[in-house]
C-alpha cells in the first residue's frame, strides 16, 4: 500500500513529500499507529498465558453456544494466524463435525464480535475516515451483529446435536479473565465522552498500556516477555498499515481522482456492490473503505458520512472480505481442517450471500421512503 501510494502520487502529480510530512507529523495518526501496535501485544499475552482459553472453558455452555463463543472470543486477539488458535477448540468441541462446516463456523464466528469490538483496528480507522464517533458506529453495528449471529446459527449450527460442555462453570474466573480485554475500550469511551480533547486517540493509547499491565499481572508474566511476544506477533506490520493507509488516503484525496469519480454521481447502491466486490478481490476491509468513503464524501459534499450509509457500505465490504480465498483466517482454517477452498466455500458463502441479500433488500426498501 505504501509503494502503491507513492506510485499513484507520482502518476497523478501529487507532491508526495508534503503528503509524507503531513502524515508523519499528525499526532492523531501517530497515536493511532502506536495504539494498534499495542493491541497484538495484549492479544499475545492473553494467548500465551492461557487466560483466553480458560475464559472459554469456564463459561460452560452448550455445544452450539461454545462453537459460537470460542472463535468469537479468540477473534478479538489480532494475532498472526489467529484462526489457528480457535480451530483446535472447535475440533475438541465436536470432533465428528464435517470439516467444511468447521471452516465455516470458525471463520464466520471469528468475525461476528469484531463488528462491535472497540479495539478493532478496522473500525478505528473507519471512524477516522468517516468522521463518525467510534462508539456511535459500534451502536449502529449491533443490528448487523445480531443478523450475523442469527443467520450463522440457522445455516451453520442448527443441525448440530445439542450437548452440554463438560467443563466446570466458573463465572468469577470468566469475569476476571475478561478484564484485560475491556479496560482499554472503557477508558477510551469515558475519556472521549468526558474530556473533549483535540487528540482523543490518547485515551485509547493510555487504555491499552493499562490493559497490557493488568494482563501481565493476571498472567503472572514478567514485562521482559513483551519483547518475545512482540517478535512473535510481528507487531511492526500494524503501525505500518496505519501509516501506509493514511498516506494513501492523503495522496488519493489530493490527486483529484475522488472528485472525478464523484462527478460521475454513482448511485449509492453501486458503491455498496463495489465495496462487496473490493472486499472479496483485495481480501481486506481497510483499503476498500479508504477508497470508497472519500469518494462518497466528495460526491455528496460532506465532511461526516451519514451513519446509515456508513453501515451499509462497511457491512457490504466486510461480507465480501469474509469469503475471499485471500482472507488469511479462511486460508488457515482450510489448511487446519484438511479441506480445500472449493469444498469449504459453500458453508461460508451461504450465510454471506443471505446477509448481503438482506442488506440490499433493506436498502432498497429504505430508498423507497
Amino acid at each position: 500500500m505504501f509503494f502503491g501510494a507513492l506510485i499513484f502520487g507520482i502518476l497523478t502529480q501529487v507532491d508526495v513529500i508534503i503528503s509524507i510530512i503531513s502524515v508523519f507529523t499528525d499526532p492523531s495518526i501517530i497515536l493511532l499507529a502506536l495504539s494498534v501496535t499495542l493491541i497484538p501485544i495484549l492479544g499475545g499475552i492473553m494467548e500465551e498465558s492461557g487466560l483466553m482459553l480458560e475464559l472459554v472453558q469456564k463459561m460452560k455452555v452448550s455445544k452450539r453456544v461454545a462453537l459460537m463463543t470460542a472463535p468469537g472470543l479468540f477473534g478479538l486477539l489480532p494475532v498472526p494466524g489467529g484462526a489457528l488458535l480457535s480451530a483446535p477448540i472447535i475440533d475438541q468441541i465436536d470432533p465428528n463435525l464435517n470439516p467444511n462446516r468447521k471452516v465455516g463456523i470458525n471463520v464466520w464466528y471469528r468475525h461476528v464480535l469484531i463488528l462491535i469490538y472497540p479495539l478493532s483496528s478496522t473500525l478505528i480507522v473507519a471512524s477516522a475516515l468517516s468522521g463518525i464517533l467510534l462508539y456511535i458506529i459500534i451502536a449502529a453495528m449491533i443490528i448487523p451483529f445480531i443478523i450475523m449471529i442469527i443467520i450463522g446459527y440457522y445455516t451453520l449450527l442448527r443441525t448440530i446435536e445439542k450437548t452440554e460442555d463438560i467443563n466446570t462453570r466458573d463465572l468469577k474466573r470468566v469475569f476476571f479473565n475478561i478484564i484485560p480485554i475491556v479496560i482499554a475500550p472503557i477508558i477510551d469511551f469515558i475519556g472521549r465522552i468526558v474530556l473533549n480533547l483535540t487528540i482523543p486517540e490518547i485515551f485509547l493509547f493510555i487504555g491499552l498500556v493499562l490493559s497490557i499491565w493488568v494482563a501481565l499481572k493476571f498472567a503472572k508474566m514478567p514485562a521482559s516477555n513483551i519483547r518475545n511476544i512482540a517478535k512473535k506477533m510481528q507487531i511492526w506490520r500494524f503501525p505500518l498499515l496505519i501509516i501506509a493507509m493514511f498516506l494513501f488516503l492523503d495522496i488519493f484525496i489530493n490527486s483529484g481522482v475522488p472528485e472525478d469519480i464523484g462527478a460521475l454521481d454513482l448511485p449509492f447502491i453501486l458503491l455498496i456492490c463495489i465495496g462487496f466486490l473490493l472486499g472479496f478481490a483485495l481480501g481486506r476491509v481497510i483499503l476498500p473503505i479508504s477508497i470508497l468513503i472519500p469518494i462518497y464524501l466528495i460526491q455528496n459534499i460532506l465532511i461526516i458520512m451519514p451513519l446509515l450509509d456508513f453501515v451499509f457500505l462497511y457491512f457490504a465490504t466486510f461480507l465480501g472480505y469474509l469469503m475471499t480465498p485471500l482472507h488469511p483466517c479462511l486460508a488457515y482454517s482450510i489448511q487446519y481442517f484438511k479441506t480445500v477452498y472449493k469444498k469449504a466455500f459453500k458453508d461460508i458463502a451461504i450465510p454471506t450471500f443471505i446477509c448481503f441479500g438482506l442488506l440490499l433488500i433493506v436498502y432498497l426498501i429504505i430508498s423507497l421512503f
